[in-house]
């Protein structure tokens, strides 16, 4: 079995380091980029390769994008070929009765509680703290240093910024984004750009974009 890593830029390559890490035990034969934008042919040392020439076949496909948006569209592109795989830290302790969906990214030393639903294709970015009984919808983003209280709830293609707290049974509707260093004390509405201590709704999310 190889591994594709779609997405040969900054994200890309923090994941390839989470992969090589993994992969000590041999779990992948190849590991290498797949990217349809960049003319590079090599990245960091892997061999970049475009999508429509992949061998799917042997291979499981991850998603390195941070936009939620793209990890839908590019996690429909490769589940018509393949599968996605999940990628778990080393560090990171998964208690039984939590689930994790598949091609979820859970990057070191992020903290998750008991009972916790992770959807498909989402990323837990370094140090960030899912409490218990929380789900964390498909596609979404929690970002560096983000604490998700017990028993909150997270829609789909959520982006939850850096060093953002979010408080118990608090619920972050479908295409939410909440700005780095937020602390969220009520419930936030689906298409909603929300900043701020207390986090207030700046604008609605209409470009379902968070990088511009």
């Amino acid at each position: 079995m190889k591994l594709g890593i779609y997405g040969a830029g900054g994200l890309g390559r923090e994941v390839l380091m989470l992969a090589q890490q993994l992969n000590q035990s041999s779990r992948w034969e190849e590991i290498f980029f797949i990217d349809d934008v960049t003319d590079e042919n090599m990245v960091s040392g892997v061999p970049v390769h475009r999508f429509a020439l992949l061998d799917h076949p042997c291979t499981e496909v991850v998603i390195a994008i941070g936009e939620p948006a793209a990890r839908q569209k590019l996690a429909e592109k490769v589940l018509a070929k393949t599968s996605l795989a999940t990628l778990i830290h080393p560090s990171v302790f998964i208690p039984p009765g939590t689930h994790i969906g598949a091609g979820a990214i859970i990057c070191d030393h992020a903290f998750i509680s008991c009972d916790v639903f992770i959807a498909e294709n989402t990323l837990i970015q370094p140090h960030a703290s899912v409490g218990h009984d929380t789900h964390v919808g498909v596609h979404s983003v929690v970002s560096s240093n983000v604490t998700l209280a017990g028993h909150c709830v997270v829609g789909k293609r959520v982006f939850i910024g850096m060093n953002s707290a979010i408080k118990e049974k608090t619920t972050l509707g479908d295409d939410v984004i909440i700005g780095m260093g937020s602390a969220v004390f009520s419930d936030i509405a689906d298409d909603s750009v929300a900043l701020g201590n207390p986090a207030r709704v700046m604008r609605k999310n209409d470009q379902k974009k968070v990088f511009k």
